[in-house]
């Protein structure tokens, strides 16, 4: 309901009152919804929910738990910035997509849909919206921890005698955030598929971890696995250490992994009933 209610707010947004002496109705607006409209609107489903809400609450406890485990058992020496950020990169990276998942199949859970396509009739515009949405939602949550990182970094120093530095590897950072949003459009891609948020949940997470523990054991697909498991190819990215050769693998995995579902859900939502 409380979905359903974000949704409502954009009523008054896309429709023009009736004039003077004629009969009350509702008119759409001949421009129709601006897309950072449905943007804000999107990004405001996913924080109503008590599920995305407390989805963010324990993204934030995970990040915050991992980053103060490594504050009181690492080596002074090791200490840094950099390294207090990438010790939430875990938790924000496993949990993050399941907002995407909950952001593409929430119109249909919430049996929202009627509504939602009634003021925005273009759906795959409404898609693009999520996507967009989930993706900015992502870098806020890793601006956040940046943040949080720095604070925790100053106690290091005081506390912890740590080494203290402030230098960040710029590669790593890029790596991480393009990671992080690719992997949340790959949770919308999955939720558009599928237009069910447990079923999703689980083949997002059941689905790259089975390929991924097929190709260690079964000799003859780690060949493949280079060009077609994306948990491989996106630890290379998030490394930093990205190559010439890395870059077509990625785009294949990403392909298989997000492309495909991604086509598949806009398919299928722009032609399922609300």
């Amino acid at each position: 309901m409380t979905a359903y209610r974000s949704t409502h707010q954009a009523v008054g947004s896309v429709i023009d009152a009736p004039p003077s002496g004629q009969t009350a109705g509702l008119r759409p607006a001949s421009g129709g919804i601006p897309f950072l409209r449905l943007c804000r609107v999107e990004l405001r489903k996913q924080l109503d929910t008590r599920a995305g809400v407390w989805l963010l609450v324990a993204i934030a406890l995970v990040n915050c738990g991992f980053i103060v485990l490594t504050l009181f058992t690492a080596d002074a020496a090791a200490l840094t910035w950099t390294m207090l950020s990438q010790s939430a990169s875990l938790g924000q990276l496993l949990l993050l997509p399941l907002i995407g998942v909950m952001a593409a199949t929430s119109e249909w859970s919430a049996r929202t849909a009627l509504t939602t396509f009634t003021l925005e009739p273009r759906r795959t515009r409404v898609n693009l919206a999520k996507l967009a949405s989930a993706g900015a939602l992502g870098l806020i949550v890793m601006a956040v921890t940046f943040a949080v990182s720095a604070v925790l970094n100053l106690v290091g120093i005081v506390w912890q005698g740590g080494d203290g530095s402030w230098a960040l590897d710029w590669g790593v950072v890029a790596g991480s955030g393009l990671a992080l949003v690719l992997l949340v459009w790959q949770g919308v891609a999955f939720g558009l598929a599928f237009l069910s948020t447990p079923v999703a949940i689980v083949a997002y997470l059941a689905l790259p971890t089975v390929w991924t523990v097929l190709t260690l054991t079964i000799e003859s697909l780690r060949g493949p696995a280079e060009w077609l498991d994306v948990n491989q190819t996106l630890s290379v990215l998030m490394m930093g250490a990205m190559t010439a050769d890395d870059w077509p693998r990625l785009a294949v995995s990403l392909l298989v992994w997000l492309a495909v579902p991604l086509a598949f859900g806009l398919w299928r939502t722009a032609r399922r009933e609300p």
